[in-house]
């Protein structure tokens, strides 16, 4: 063979090499070798511009690994729109949920985008901004199918940040698992939830006032046990508790362990109670204390020295209307966020879980739709998750409750009118319908007819369930516009 051939072949040989190296970065990992491939065989690359109106398919194969709860187990997701591939990645991939998981067949997952090496890393899925983590948030209870994206579009569209939602059809190593929601999980970024991002060295001055995002909620999330049982430990490292009882009396310091009523845990969600300095954690702990010493103080409402010098009141009643109006039975106790920027006051949200809410939850005191949700400790004064004395005391402040009347005035004429309601209905229907979405979920999951665990009413199909929805809440509003002026 002749130098010639010889350099020849080397640089077809470069070449190649260059051409994979590409596609590789092109589509960020590897193809599945066929021991694990469950995914379409006549599937191709293609470029998409819009994915608007779609419901893409999920295809995850876990590589013979079996999900649990915790750690995420490394798999593979290719995401399709009909035989076009749009998205492919190496995953973990775990179950998400304490009691759905428990009660419902089908499960919510929760999944981080990871690299060749098997670290996570941020990358765009279809026209979500850059993240890591996201959710597959499974509709189990819900038949209308749409009572979370419903709620997180009106967020939106009032202004308030939700997480951003697609439909998607799931199928996990050849099983086809119904219609799933894409959701992102709750982050901080100039995407997301917009706060300044946080360092081990940010311990004083203006840099230890920001950003962070506090929730009140079950902790089996953020628990290394699993099992009911860890709904319910609360321990320093996760968490923080008020010096406050639901009703605003002063309770004494007992060791944490399991949670009683009257106890409210506020929990590090970012920065992530692993990843929390002492110095930040002294900070928050001390603003809130502040802010509920001064809440119950005799000069709450002043306006410059009251509550309204440590709270961002407009979202407190965007909040309290967008979980009122749906009738969250979780509201303010539970999947309850907040966050709070440099140098800026405590802000409520994004809100989160509402697949209770819009009348599907069957206890007596939720049936009618006709109280108000943040009276829930007068119904279940016996629940281990009551609601803090905020809410009461905010409200009996004439002029926070002249705010909240002239806000929901403004909705109730623009946003959270029916006819607007009505019609962003009609738009996630529009796009499950076209997609033949909603037949194919209920011949998987054959529910309708049956009661659900807290299924409030029960529909022998789908559009008795959305005919449900839209009769509720319609008396809701009405209700609510005849009882929002005796606040």
């Amino acid at each position: 063979m002749t130098i010639l051939k010889r350099f020849v072949i080397f640089v077809f040989i470069i070449f190649l090499a260059s051409c994979q190296k590409k596609e590789i970065l092109l589509v960020e990992l590897p193809t599945p070798t066929n021991n694990v491939d469950t995914f379409p065989k006549n599937a191709f690359w293609k470029s998409v511009t819009s994915y608007t109106n779609k419901v893409p398919t999920i295809y995850i194969s876990t590589k013979r690994n079996t999900i649990v709860n915790e750690p995420k187990v490394q798999s593979i997701i290719q995401i399709q729109l009909g035989d076009t591939i749009v998205f492919r990645s190496n995953i973990g991939i775990e179950y998400r949920g304490s009691t759905s998981f428990r009660l419902f067949d089908q499960k919510s997952y929760g999944f981080e985008l990871r690299d060749a090496l098997d670290n996570d890393t941020d990358s765009a899925i279809m026209d979500f901004p850059k993240q890591s983590d996201f959710i597959l948030y499974a509709p189990a209870n819900d038949k209308a199918l749409i009572r979370n994206t419903l709620i997180y579009d009106l967020s939106n569209q009032i202004g308030m940040y939700a997480t951003r939602t697609k439909y998607v059809q799931l199928n996990i190593n050849g099983e086809y698992l119904g219609l799933y929601v894409l959701m992102e999980k709750m982050k901080r970024d100039k995407e997301r939830v917009n706060i300044t991002k946080m360092s081990a060295t940010d311990n004083d001055g203006s840099l230890v006032t920001g950003g962070y995002i506090l929730k009140v909620d079950k902790s089996a999330g953020d628990n290394t046990i699993v099992g009911w049982e860890a709904d319910a430990i609360y321990t320093e490292a996760l968490s923080f508790r008020s010096g406050y009882d639901p009703n605003g009396n002063k309770i004494a310091y007992t060791p944490y362990g399991p949670k009683k009523g009257a106890e409210t845990y506020y929990m590090y969600e970012y920065p992530k109670y692993d990843a929390i300095t002492a110095g930040q954690k002294k900070y928050l702990q001390t603003y809130i204390n502040e802010f509920e010493n001064t809440l119950l103080s005799q000069n709450f409402d002043n306006t410059t020295t009251g509550y309204s010098k440590y709270i961002d009141v407009n979202s407190f009643i965007d909040f309290l209307i967008l979980n009122e109006f749906a009738y969250n039975p979780d509201a303010y106790r539970l999947s309850t966020y907040m966050n709070k920027d440099r140098s800026g006051k405590l802000k409520m949200g994004p809100i989160w879980d509402f697949n209770l809410g819009f009348g599907n939850d069957d206890r007596i005191a939720f049936v009618n739709g006709a109280t108000w949700m943040f009276n829930f400790n007068n119904y279940y004064p016996t629940d281990a998750w009551l609601i803090n004395f905020w809410w009461k005391k905010l409200l009996s402040d004439p002029n926070f409750t002249s705010k909240l009347k002239a806000r929901w005035t403004e909705l109730r004429t623009s946003k959270l009118s029916l006819n607007n309601i009505n019609t962003t209905i009609d738009n996630h229907l529009a796009i499950l319908t076209a997609n033949n979405s909603i037949s194919k979920h209920f011949e998987r999951w054959k529910i309708l007819g049956v009661k659900l665990p807290y299924n409030n009413f029960v529909g022998k199909t789908h559009q008795e369930e959305l005919d449900y929805l839209r009769s509720w809440i319609s008396k809701r509003l009405t209700w609510m516009d005849s009882e929002i002026g005796k606040l």
